[in-house]
């Protein structure tokens, strides 16, 4: 299992959102701060905003519009964005609803791979985006 580009640069599109402090951004300037491919940033931003993640703000004036960070980040977390992206996350075949198996109910293989999804899950909501940035990296100060 390998989660999309497109998820990591919508995690990333989050992050400068975020360390805009409420003002908004307009595409071209998310992409280039967080090194985004143009020809990813619309259709990225578009998902966001058709499930709520993200808004956008029309220009008044001197003050610009752009994107802006709907969702709350101390409560947002990195599944949110992936569910968004990925869709259900299973790690194996044999766990998808639409993929049967004969040994389903039997197969102590099915049932490992089931604990380990829902550990990664799990793993994925336990911090929200905002505790995830304010982390320091290890060596780093």
């Amino acid at each position: 299992m390998k989660i999309k580009r497109e998820t990591d640069y919508a995690i990333r599109a989050i992050r400068a959102l975020i360390n805009a402090r409420g003002i908004p951004l307009i595409s071209k300037e998310i992409a280039d701060r967080e090194h985004i491919p143009q020809t990813y940033i619309l259709s990225i931003m578009g998902k966001l905003k058709n499930n709520g993640i993200v808004d956008t703000v029309p220009r008044h004036g001197d003050v610009p519009g752009g994107y802006r960070l709907l969702a709350d980040p101390d409560q947002a977390n990195i599944y949110d964005v992936v569910h968004i992206f990925e869709g259900d996350l299973k790690i194996n075949a044999c766990l998808r609803e639409q993929d049967e198996c004969p040994n389903r109910e039997t197969c102590t293989v099915h049932l490992e791979m089931e604990r380990i999804n829902e550990a990664l899950i799990e793993e994925m909501k336990r911090k929200s985006i905002t505790e995830i940035l304010n982390e320091k990296i290890p060596g780093k100060s």
